[in-house]
C-alpha cells in the first residue's frame, strides 16, 4: 500500500534534542512519509540536514505568539493539502496548535521534558512561577484532546499523570534513539589535532608516539587516555539554565586548583550563553574553558573526551548522555530520575543535582577510579540494547500503525 503521511509540528528547527531525534528517526521510516511544518520565524540550524535527508519542510515563519486557534487554521490547510493521517507535535506551542486543529486526523504529542516538577518551580521568581502555572493549567485543560502521547521516558508519564492529568492509557514510552558509533581509525590521522586547534590544548605528540599510532587504533578508549595527564572534560547541552552549567563551572574552577592543565569543553548554544560567559570571567577560568557553540561533530568531541559531565536539573530523555554511553566515555551526571532511566549504577558516577560540592567530589573520584573499562563497557551494552536507532524507528512506526488500527 502507498505510504501514509505524518505531519510533524515544531516551533523551529533549532539544534535541540527533539529536533535532532526526530530527524534521525523519521529519515529512516519505511512505512510513512514525514512532512515537517515549522511554525515560527527564528533559528533553523537543522534545516539543511532535513533537506539533505529528503524530508519536506514547510515553514510558516510566523511571529511567536499564543494565537493557537489562528495558527491551527493555517495548519489545517496544510493537513488537507498533504493528506496527512497523523499530526505529531513537539514542544508546548506546537502541542497547543495541534490540539486546536479541526481536521479529522489522529493527534499525537511528544513528552520531552519534565516541565512541571517542583524543582523547576523552586528555581523561578514569582512572575516566572505564575507564568509556568498558567502554561500547566492550559496543558491540563487541553490534554484530553490528544489521541496519544509518546513519552521519552516512563518518568515523564508518571510525572505528567500527576501534574496535568495525563491518562496513562493514552501514553506510550518510546525512547530517543542514537546510531551506534563507528570507531575512529586513529591510524588515518591524529584526531586530537581537532581539539588542539580549537582549544589550544598543549598535548604533546611525544605522548602519542610513545606507543605508536597503530597502538592508538586498537587500545581501549579509556586505557589509551590513562597515559595523558591533561584531562578533557566535555559537556554537550543547550546553553539554558536547567542544564546545570551554573554548577559545573564553579566545580571545575576548584578542580583546576588541583589540575591546572585540564580543560572544559562546552558544546552547544542558547539564551544562557551570556550568563555563562560572565560566570567564566568571574571565576577567571577563561584560559581553561572553551565555548564551541553549536557543533555538528559531537562524535569527534566524544572521541577526544576523557570525561563527559552532565549536571542537568531535569530532562525528558537525555540524548547526549546516550551518545556518551555509546562512545564509551566515562560519565559523571546528576542523579535525576531521567538520567537514571538511561544509565544505571555501576556504569558511571552520580552527583546530587544542584550540589556543586558533590559534583566536584565526583569529578575527583572519576580521575581516581581504575575500573572505567568495565563501567563504560556496561554503559555501552545497555545503550546498544535499549537505544539503538533502528530499534527505536521500528517502535515509532509500530506505534503509529497501532494508533491507526492498521
Amino acid at each position: 500500500m502507498p505510504k501514509l503521511t505524518i505531519l510533524y509540528l515544531l516551533d523551529t528547527l533549532q539544534t535541540g534534542g527533539a529536533e535532532k531525534s526526530l530527524l534521525a528517526i523519521t529519515s529512516r521510516f519505511t512505512q510513512f512519509t514525514p512532512v515537517f511544518v515549522t511554525l515560527f520565524a527564528g533559528r533553523h540550524d537543522l534545516l539543511s540536514d532535513y533537506e539533505k535527508a529528503g524530508i519536506k519542510v514547510i515553514s510558516l515563519d510566523l511571529l511567536v505568539s499564543n494565537r493557537f486557534k489562528e495558527i491551527a487554521r493555517k495548519v489545517d490547510v496544510i493537513v488537507q493539502e498533504e493528506q496527512a493521517v497523523i499530526v505529531h507535535s513537539s514542544i508546548f506551542r506546537s502541542d497547543m496548535v495541534a490540539r486546536h486543529l479541526q481536521s479529522k486526523v489522529k493527534i499525537v504529542n511528544s513528552l520531552v521534558n519534565n516541565s512541571y516538577r517542583k524543582r523547576r518551580y523552586d528555581g523561578l521568581k514569582f512572575r516566572g512561577k505564575l507564568s509556568l502555572l498558567g502554561v500547566q493549567i492550559l496543558d491540563r485543560m487541553t490534554v484530553g484532546k490528544i489521541d496519544l502521547m509518546i513519552a521519552n521516558s516512563q518518568v515523564l508519564i508518571d510525572s505528567h499523570r500527576k501534574t496535568i492529568g495525563l491518562d496513562p492509557k493514552k501514553a506510550v514510552v518510546v525512547h530517543r534513539g542514537r546510531e551506534l558509533p563507528v570507531p575512529f581509525d586513529f591510524a588515518q590521522g591524529d584526531r586530537r589535532q581537532f581539539l588542539v586547534s580549537r582549544t589550544k590544548i598543549q598535548d604533546s605528540r611525544a605522548e602519542i608516539q610513545e606507543f605508536g599510532m597503530e597502538d592508538w587504533s586498537s587500545m581501549n578508549l579509556v586505557n589509551r587516555k590513562s597515559k595523558i595527564s591533561n584531562r578533557i572534560w566535555l559537556c554537550v547541552a543547550r546553553l539554558i539554565e536547567r542544564k546545570g552549567h551554573k554548577d559545573l563551572l564553579p566545580a571545575f574552577a576548584k578542580l583546576l586548583k588541583e589540575r591546572p592543565n585540564d580543560r572544559l569543553i562546552l558544546a552547544g548554544d542558547g539564551p544562557y550563553r551570556e550568563e555563562i560567559e560572565k560566570e567564566i570571567e568571574r571565576l577567571e577560568i577563561g584560559e581553561s574553558v572553551d565555548l564551541l557553540g553549536t557543533v555538528s561533530n559531537v562524535d569527534e568531541l566524544l572521541a577526544q573526551a576523557d570525561f563527559f559531565v552532565f549536571p542537568t536539573y531535569f530532562e525528558g530523555l537525555p540524548g547526549s548522555l546516550i551518545e556518551a554511553m555509546m562512545a564509551k566515555v566515562p560519565i559523571i551526571c546528576s542523579d535525576i530520575p531521567e538520567n537514571k532511566e538511561c544509565i544505571k549504577e555501576g556504569m558511571g558516577l552520580f552527583h546530587r543535582v544542584g550540589d556543586q560540592g558533590d559534583l566536584l567530589l565526583q569529578m575527583q573520584e572519576a580521575v581516581a577510579l581504575d575500573d572505567w573499562d568495565t563501567r563504560t563497557q556496561n554503559a555501552f551494552n545497555y545503550a546498544a540494547e535499549h537505544f539503538e536507532i533502528g530499534k527505536i524507528v521500528r517502535q515509532y512506526e509500530e506505534t503509529y500503525l497501532k494508533l491507526l488500527g492498521i
